[in-house]
């Protein structure tokens, strides 16, 4: 029985995950999938589109929603949460939002990890078909943890605790949070699984969207009526108009949102310039907001059309990377 943690720091490099031996000659990719919000539904127009020019990546990490599409890919499960993604509607989307006006996070995320119970059950990382590492960040000691063994739910649900929206997950002893509070695009993860070629998509390119409000305050306030969270969170109407804001004055959740996404954009800007990814796939996603996940049709066509714009320089890099090791 394997006794080693099930969560590692992401400076312990004598820690590496096991690549499994290809069966041809293309050099080991690695996909790197990012923190974004409801733009990572960005990731699986990226991946299918990759995957059908045969550029199959072997390892896969991920930060927040990164974590959650790279761990469905990983385990074969990306067909599903496609077919979740493009069946949400505002309304459904509200459903999954069980307010806990009393807790350390906005949301609880109990409704969102019991889905993923659903289809996941209890799989591990061992279950997984590929190498797969999940980013968090501890509250404790803000150390970057990379999670790659155990239960595959809690570490996603660690992953994408965003701090004020999301509570935090408790998972071996210890509080977690976001990863891209630390690490927002998870290069380093590829390369310590032994990844040859890194290709990274960059959810926060578009520096200038998504950071304030881009539907009107009836319009949330029907969605909210709608869905029974006002009835169930007994909210009033002036503590929905402070939480959601409007057009002309951001709410509480917006502003702590777009801070967060103004940081997150400085940090990755900032820690891809120290390691860099060999290939960076970049989805304009300018008219998506962080919590518009109702928009997965428009998030996936940007995704496919981002990788599309890159496969020449992929093919290139391939290529170069295939005579060498000939040699």
């Amino acid at each position: 029985m394997n006794d080693q943690p099930n969560y590692m720091p992401a400076d312990d490099q004598t820690a590496l995950v096991t690549v499994p031996s290809k069966t041809n000659h293309q050099p080991t990719i690695g996909l790197a999938l990012g923190a974004g919000a409801a733009r990572g539904w960005s990731h699986i127009g990226v991946i299918e589109r990759l995957v059908e020019e045969g550029i199959t990546p072997a390892v896969v990490a991920g930060t927040s929603i990164g974590a959650l599409i790279g761990g469905c890919y990983a385990a074969d499960l990306l067909g599903e949460l496609k077919e979740f993604a493009l069946a949400l509607t505002r309304r459904r989307l509200f459903s999954f939002l069980d307010i806990s006006w009393g807790g350390s996070g906005l949301i609880s995320g109990d409704r969102l990890s019991a889905l993923l119970d659903e289809h996941m059950g209890e799989m591990q990382f061992s279950d997984m078909k590929l190498p797969f590492i999940c980013i968090a960040t501890e509250l404790l000691t803000g150390h970057e943890i990379w999670l790659r063994e155990g239960d595959v739910v809690s570490a996603m649900r660690g992953s994408y605790a965003l701090p004020g929206v999301f509570r935090p997950a408790h998972r071996d002893g210890k509080w977690l949070i976001d990863g891209a509070v630390v690490n927002p695009i998870p290069v380093s993860a590829c390369r310590a699984m032994g990844a040859r070629l890194v290709i990274a998509v960059n959810l926060n390119s578009d520096v200038f969207g998504g950071t304030v409000i881009q539907q009107g305050l009836e319009q949330q306030e029907a969605d909210v009526k709608a869905s029974g969270i006002r009835k169930s969170a007994k909210a009033k109407p002036s503590m929905m108009r402070q939480m959601i804001g409007s057009n002309d004055d951001p709410g509480l959740t917006t502003v702590l949102v777009a801070a967060f996404n103004i940081s997150q954009d400085r940090l990755a800007r900032s820690r891809l310039a120290g390691d860099p990814p060999d290939i960076t796939i970049m989805p304009r996603t300018p008219d998506i907001g962080l919590f518009e996940f109702d928009k997965a049709a428009e998030a996936i066509a940007a995704g496919r059309e981002a990788a599309e714009r890159v496969l020449p320089d992929i093919g290139y890099a391939l290529d170069v990377l295939e005579r060498v090791s000939e040699i």
